[in-house]
């Protein structure tokens, strides 16, 4: 049987149904049963840019207006659920493509079976979702090249400082040697951030790894916060065991690991505070706990906490890119780093890293 529309006057409106639906501004579509198209008010005919002659009493498997995605998938959910809801594309007659969203149901009547649809144009909904888009990707450029110049200045600060102090004749030898070592450590954490941040997302693999005592990344990385400003109100306590606690990586990149970390408990702490690293070894896996006396992280920030450019520091400080760095260094080393955190009472970092097992002879 067929889906007919009806051409005599509905008593309680006083106007024909046809008129109706030709009436309205979105794109109109009945098929019957088997799927040929019906009927489509002049806003489809207008949309899909075709004639009627093209597509009425033609099957909709048919028509040039509905494409691949339309005849395969579509009209075989409706035929199964019948009710299909979303976003399709439709040719027009001069080849172009245009995006719909569209409301598909089946509808039964005295007269017969079929399905009716209701459809509009969304580009004016993806130019606009495009144009946000690309919004936020330049924002994010921004706080990038924020970031990568908030991680470089201090270092390079250093650097140029000792170096404008070189120049001067009546420096002591010991000085001088001072100053040459401030400016090498200074370029040498420059060039260590730089790698990093192109390191991030590289796939695994590519840095040169050998034994690393955890023990001693964490010696390095206290001394290279050591120039924070809040590290003379902070008290930091250290506990390993006796032995040494060895993991196979690239030693600068794991110093990078633990100072961002510290640094972030620094940053929430500018009146003071404690920071605790115990480190122990358990089922093949080294841990090290960093806990701080700070304002805590809340679960809705940790669940975001090593997202990229995103930053739960109430001090203002960061960009929000350490933690991610981090959370990739501590993957390509096959570790893991996760937040333990109450607001109000701390955070405790924890990192793990596979023990490294020595080869018998």
């Amino acid at each position: 049987m067929n889906l007919n529309l009806p051409d005599s006057y509905d008593p309680s409106t006083g106007l024909q149904t046809r008129a109706i639906l030709d009436a309205l501004h979105h794109a109109v579509v009945l098929l019957d049963a088997a799927g040929g198209i019906r009927w489509l008010n002049s806003a489809a005919l207008q949309l899909y840019g075709r004639t009627e002659a093209e597509c009425v009493g033609v099957p909709v498997t048919e028509c040039p207006a509905f494409n691949y995605s339309f005849r395969n998938e579509i009209l075989r959910v409706l035929h199964a659920s019948g009710r299909w809801e979303g976003e399709s594309e439709r040719v027009r007659g001069d080849g172009t493509v245009v995006h719909v969203h569209g409301h598909w149901s089946r509808v039964d009547t005295d007269s017969g079976s079929g399905f009716v649809a209701m459809e509009y144009d969304i580009a004016d909904r993806i130019n606009l979702e495009g144009e946000l888009q690309q919004s936020r990707k330049l924002a994010k450029i921004g706080i990038l090249a924020d970031g990568i110049a908030h991680e470089l200045r201090n270092p390079l600060s250093y650097a140029l400082s000792a170096a404008q102090l070189l120049s001067d004749d009546r420096l002591t030898p010991d000085v001088r040697e001072k100053c040459l070592h401030t400016i090498t450590t200074g370029l040498r954490k420059a060039g260590l951030i730089v790698e990093n941040l192109l390191s991030l997302g590289k796939p695994a693999g590519r840095f040169i790894r050998k034994a690393v005592n955890v023990s001693g990344v964490v010696s390095e990385a206290i001394d290279a916060a050591s120039t924070h400003s809040n590290m003379r109100h902070v008290r930091i306590d250290v506990h390993f065991p006796a032995e040494a606690l060895m993991v196979t990586g690239n030693h600068d990149m794991l110093v990078q690991v633990f100072h961002n970390v510290i640094t972030n408990a620094l940053n929430e702490m500018p009146g003071g505070g404690s920071i605790s690293i115990h480190g122990a070894s358990a089922d093949g896996m080294v841990t090290v706990r960093v806990t701080d006396s700070g304002p805590g992280v809340s679960e809705e920030q940790m669940k975001h906490l090593f997202d990229p450019f995103f930053s739960a520091s109430r001090s203002g400080r960061g960009t929000g890119l350490g933690l991610t760095l981090s959370y990739f260094i501590m993957k390509e080393h096959d570790g893991n780093i996760e937040v333990e955190s109450v607001l109000g009472k701390g955070a405790t970092f924890v990192l793990q890293l596979p023990l490294r097992v020595e080869k018998s002879a």
